[in-house]
Formats: structure tokens, sequence, C-alpha cells
């Protein structure tokens, strides 16, 4: 049988300050998808005291994060029993999501399962990209959706998400408190012509505060699901 191949983009690969941003004075945090430990670091670096785990589809990957994680697993967040089985009897105050859930399937479970794993005012620190952005209705006139390697149109994608499916991520976490935390706008996705993009978002400005409208130019949604 041949080895198996993962989908590695190098976009994957970055400190995601975004997302460490939302961490409040950490002890004990799960990174998810954590590929070759950038986030990671990122977090102890920012907090010296603090402990993290990963889980990582990619176990060469992982390898490579295994030096700054108090342990690592390699598996597909979709077998459902093996994260359970892995997380039992942790519990944690922060766990990072960060452009992961997305490409699974069973988004309500694993989100139930991790949960189960916050302490009390522990949360989820979750950021998917948004397939109600503008280029969702380009490609549809097109008549050929995009198999890209990174991006909304990322060719690993499981997942459909919009504005209105966010709440399915706390479906099975009772009594949790749903906040957004943050919209990522960008006209369009594309890293040829950065300043472009910026000068027509900054143009946009005034949409940011549309209801609904605003939706169309949200390239992705940071959000949090906080434990009570």
């Amino acid at each position: 049988m041949s080895e198996q191949k993962f989908h590695n983009h190098k976009s994957y690969q970055n400190e995601s300050p975004i997302l460490v941003n939302l961490l409040s004075n950490p002890e004990k945090v799960l990174d998810l998808g954590c590929n070759q430990g950038a986030v990671s670091h990122h977090i102890i670096k920012t907090f010296p005291n603090v402990k993290v785990w990963g889980i990582e589809i990619n176990p060469e990957a992982l390898k490579l994060a295994l030096p700054v994680l108090e342990t690592g697993w390699a598996f597909d967040l979709d077998d459902l029993d093996t994260l359970e089985s892995k997380l039992s009897g942790l519990y944690f105050d922060h766990i990072i999501a960060g452009d992961v859930l997305e490409h699974t399937w069973n988004i309500e479970e694993i989100t139930g399962i991790l949960y189960k794993h916050l302490t009390s005012k522990g949360k989820i620190i979750i950021s998917v990209p948004n397939f109600g952005h503008w280029t969702t209705l380009w490609v549809f006139f097109s008549r050929k959706w995009p198999r890209n390697p990174r991006g909304i149109f990322d060719k690993t994608h499981k997942k459909v998400i919009m504005r209105r499916n966010l709440h399915e991520f706390a479906s099975q976490c009772p009594n949790a408190i749903f906040k957004m935390a943050k919209r990522g706008y960008r006209f369009a996705d594309t890293l040829k012509w950065p300043k472009f993009n910026k000068l027509i978002i900054l143009g946009l400005y005034p949409v940011r505060f549309i209801p609904y409208i605003r939706d169309f130019i949200t390239f992705g949604y940071l959000f949090t699901i906080t434990k009570p």
C-alpha cells in the first residue's frame, strides 16, 4: 500500500497571532491541527508557563511539533472514538481550532466532545472560512468549482459554512456561550495583489456596519464557545 499523502499547504504553518491573542492566562491548551507546531510554539513563547497538547492528522508534521508539546497525537478528528480516548482524563482552559473543522465531516460531534474536556470558564476558539463570500457567487456563474490549495475553495474542505451555520458548532455544547470575536474582511482570496485588495476593503469600510451585506465581504469568521 502506498504511503498516504496529506494536504499540507504552507498557509497551515503560520503562528496565527489572531488566535493566540484570544487566550486569557492559559494554563492548559489543546491545539487542533497543530501541524509543525508554529501556533503551539507561539503560545509557549507568549505564555511561558503554559502547557500545550496537540492533535494533527499528518504524523510527519506532528514529529516537528512534538518538542514543544506535552503530548501530541496523529489521527483524523472524524475518528470520534479515538478523540474521546486520547482526551480521557484531560481538561483544558483553552482549545484552539484554527481553520481546521471545515476539513471534517462531524463538526457538531467533534465540538461536543471538546466541550466536555473544557474546564469551567474554558473556551474553544474557532476560525472558519465563509462560503457566503461574494466570490462564491462568481464561481456559481462560472460553472466551475475551484480546487485550490488554500482559502475558501481549498480542495480538502468537507463542509460548507456560512454565517447562519456558525451556531451549529455549539449544538452539542450544553449552556454554551457563543460569541463572535472577529470577522476577517477581504475582497478576494489573493496573495498576488495584497495592496489592491487592502485598498478595496478600505473603500468598503462602511459596509462593515451593515448587517447581512457585510457577510459578502467577510472571508472568515473567528468565534468562541465558552463553558459557563
